[in-house]
């Protein structure tokens, strides 16, 4: 059988920055077309790309955890401070370097005080677009996720990064390192006088296997209270594209994922989503 294809599908481009999608062959599609309308108008001198963010609720924020419930990014100092002087007995294990002062350090703190769920000004991205898709889809939800339609939504970190000159030899679009020092002062622990609404896209330490299988990339907002939701900063569709995923096909689009071998097991490799995913046969 053939399969339909919407009219909202085939000519997104009369339909704004968002598109609806119900299989894996039109996200798919989706996909190359969110390419196409977030890299054809700009002229820079890097290649451009798409990172990508799965979201469980189409209706949820472009925000980091600490400005979620009422939190204020001036608090992240304080859950820094106090995550640092509690966490050294569980440290033995850690392939990163915590115990110098520097540029270097404090970013390998805020990135692992992230990791294990504390609030930061970080938002993580993929640069897999399947990879998206499965956290946006993953069934360990809770009632109100699974009534809602979910959302992947794509970022071209190119053209966001044309805000910053994190080096003065580097043209603007460039996206850092998180050690360089263009971006620790511009987004450090300290405020300073750049102003700006804006979050950069950056590379972060790479330390586990999950966030290389995962190709996990960030962008990192400013001390600014409070922050700026993504969705809603003034030139957001020279770099953002919502697809949204029908909520009613969402266990379809998770059994076409399994059959090409794409699983969360493939995502997280640990033994609660081993456990989980044999259940599930």
């Amino acid at each position: 059988m053939k399969e339909h294809i919407s009219f909202k599908e085939f000519y997104p481009e009369i339909c704004g920055i968002e598109q609806k999608v119900s299989t894996v062959e039109q996200y798919i599609r989706a996909v190359d077309h969110a390419f196409r309308t977030l890299t054809e108008h700009e002229d820079v001198k890097y290649n451009q790309k798409l990172w990508f963010r799965g979201l469980k609720n189409s209706d949820y924020s472009l925000l980091p955890s600490i400005a979620r419930n009422a939190s204020n990014v001036e608090y992240e100092l304080m859950y820094l401070s106090k995550f640092k002087a509690k966490s050294l007995l569980f440290l033995d294990n850690q392939n990163i370097n915590l115990k110098n002062e520097g540029i270097e350090s404090y970013w390998n703190w805020l990135f692992l005080m992230h990791y294990h769920r504390a609030p930061t000004r970080l938002l993580e991205w993929t640069e897999d677009a399947l990879v998206a898709l499965v956290f946006a889809i993953d069934k360990d939800n809770s009632d109100d996720e699974a009534e809602k339609d979910a959302a992947v939504w794509c970022l071209n970190p190119v053209i966001l990064n044309t805000a910053f000159t994190f080096h003065e030899y580097y043209p603007a679009g460039y996206i850092p390192n998180v050690y360089e020092k263009g971006v620790y002062e511009m987004f450090g622990p300290f405020k300073n006088s750049f102003k700006n609404e804006k979050p950069a896209a950056v590379y972060g330490p790479m330390n586990n296997i999950s966030m290389i299988v995962q190709r996990v990339a960030y962008t990192v907002f400013p001390y600014t209270v409070p922050l700026t939701d993504m969705r809603y900063l003034p030139d957001r569709r020279k770099y953002l594209y919502k697809i949204v995923v029908d909520k009613e096909a969402k266990e379809n689009i998770a059994d076409q994922l399994k059959r090409y071998g794409i699983t969360k097991t493939h995502l997280i490799p640990k033994l609660s989503s081993l456990a989980e995913e044999i259940v599930d046969e």
